[in-house]
Formats: C-alpha cells, sequence, structure tokens
C-alpha cells in the first residue's frame, strides 16, 4: 500500500458526505473501529467551534436539537480552515433557512438574528487591534494637515472591532438574558431609551417560552464592538447608524457632507473609539506642508 494512497483515502474519508469506502478496504476490522473514532472526534470539534461562536442559540433550541442543527451544517459547510474561530460564518444565514422547513420552530423566528449577533460578538473578539489596523491607516489627528479639498476626500475608518445590525427582534435583550447561565467574553449595553415595560419583560426567567409575538420589536439597530478585551453590544438611534453604515460603505467627508446625515454625531462616534482614522490616496501630495 503506498502511503499516498492511505492518505488520500483517510483525509476523504473524514469530509463530510464523502464514502469511507475507500480506505475502509485498506485497514484491518480494529483499524476500522479506531477509524469511526477519528470520524466522531472531527464533528466534535466542529460541535465545539458552534457551542462557542452560538452559545445562546445553544441555549435556546438545546442540546440535542442544536447537534442535530449542527451535523445538517457541517454536511453542508465542511471546514475549510483550521482555525475553528472562524468556522460558523455560514450558520446564521443557514438556520434562517432551515428553521422555516420545520414547525417546531414556528416560535424561534429571531434566531438567526441572534445567530447573526452572536457571530459578529465573535468576530469583535477576535478582530485586529487598532494600533496594529492603524499601520497601515492615517490618525484622525492628521485630518487637520490637510487642506480643505484633500479633507473633503478622507475616508473615515470603522474601528476593525466594529460592526453594525439592524434586524427586527430585539436580539440583544434575548442575548442579555441568558447571561446569568454561561460565563461570557460578550456584555450588552443597557439601552436606556427602553420603557419599563420593557425592562420588566427583560427580567422574566429565561425558561419562559420567548414567542415571535412577545419578542417583535421596532426595527433594531445595534453596535457590536470590542473594548478592554471584552465585546460589547449596543443598540444607537437611526440617525446614528446611518452615519456609521456611510461610514462603513467608504463614503468620503464630500459625500457625507452633501447628505443629509447629521456630522455632529460625529463626535460621539470618537469618543467611542468607533472611529480610529482615514484612508487617503497619495496623501504626501494633499498635505498642507507639500
Amino acid at each position: 500500500m503506498r502511503l499516498a494512497q492511505w492518505q488520500s483515502a483517510f483525509v476523504n474519508a473524514l469530509a463530510p458526505q464523502q464514502s469511507d469506502a475507500s480506505l475502509l478496504d485498506l485497514v484491518t476490522n480494529e483499524q476500522k473501529q479506531r477509524f469511526h473514532i477519528y470520524q466522531n472526534n472531527a464533528f466534535q470539534a466542529q460541535l465545539n467551534a458552534l457551542q462557542q461562536t452560538f452559545p445562546v442559540c445553544h441555549i435556546v433550541v438545546g442540546e440535542l436539537c442544536f447537534s442535530q442543527l449542527a451535523k445538517r451544517y457541517t454536511l453542508q459547510y465542511p471546514l475549510r480552515d483550521l482555525n475553528l474561530n472562524s468556522y460558523g460564518q455560514n450558520f446564521p444565514g443557514w438556520l434562517t433557512q432551515e428553521i422555516t422547513n420545520y414547525s417546531a420552530f414556528k416560535d424561534l423566528a429571531y434566531l438567526g438574528e441572534l445567530a447573526q449577533l452572536e457571530w459578529q460578538i465573535n468576530q469583535s473578539y477576535y478582530a485586529m487591534d487598532s494600533d496594529s489596523f492603524m499601520l497601515n491607516h492615517n490618525e484622525l489627528a492628521q485630518l487637520a494637515s490637510l487642506a480643505d479639498a484633500a479633507q473633503q476626500q478622507a475616508i473615515l475608518l470603522l474601528s476593525p472591532a466594529v460592526s453594525l445590525l439592524n434586524c427586527g427582534f430585539p436580539v440583544e435583550k434575548i442575548w442579555q438574558k441568558y447571561q446569568s447561565h454561561r460565563a461570557s467574553h460578550a456584555q450588552v449595553e443597557q439601552d436606556s431609551t427602553s420603557s419599563n415595560s420593557n425592562q420588566a419583560k427583560d427580567e422574566q426567567g429565561p425558561a419562559e417560552q420567548l414567542s415571535n409575538e412577545k419578542l417583535r420589536d421596532k426595527h433594531r439597530h445595534l453596535v457590536i464592538y470590542r473594548q478592554q478585551y471584552q465585546s460589547k453590544v449596543c443598540s444607537v438611534e437611526p440617525n446614528q447608524m446611518q452615519l456609521l453604515q456611510a461610514i462603513a460603505s467608504q463614503q468620503t467627508l464630500a459625500e457625507l457632507t452633501a447628505s443629509e446625515i447629521d456630522l455632529n454625531l460625529l463626535t460621539e462616534l470618537i469618543e467611542r473609539q468607533w472611529l480610529c482614522g482615514f484612508s487617503l490616496q497619495q496623501l504626501d501630495d494633499v498635505t498642507e506642508d507639500g
């Protein structure tokens, strides 16, 4: 038996939706039993990664259900990257579609948005730090050294740990509801605009059934960011989200100024360190100092 043939058969047999027949033809009965351990371990590694990335979804649907969802997901999206922290990128979109196929999920329509929030929290936690990011970009203070025309061509940059999420359910409240039941590297900020009735609703136990009608809320605008090595989630007003989305779409200062967006909101974004710098092509050619 050639080593390359054995290795190829082993790798193919571990991959989802691949037959292990070619490998089993090459090994003894005792080795077959050992290989099944490898197969189970490969799935368990992916299952554990999904449980770590989507812990609240895991709690909401339960151990057995989440394991079944994970098994179907891994069949459709096999592991391609050895970094398990990045596994699960397609899970929120896949889950949104998956739950529409089963009546058991009829009261969990928010699950896809909750998974998207958890994915962005995970990505924020592992995002590049701002200092490293700024090695290839310009500090905000450098804007003052640009001529007026050059300033208008500056593109403001969000911190690499900042992401935005619009959703129809108050998923940050669902997330917060479950935080007392698990340790987490994330934190949800209290929304100062929440009504007393919403606050009372949040204080109910997590074991209570969370129906779609009960949870459906006004459209939510969330900012996910990192502060002192902890991911946080903050609900913002529509005008703040409008500005953040314009910045995320890499509009220049000229385009932002020409729009109806309130640029006075920039001060708060800078104070919260959601903005970290700006980019400008051919910076050396546009400084006032020449």
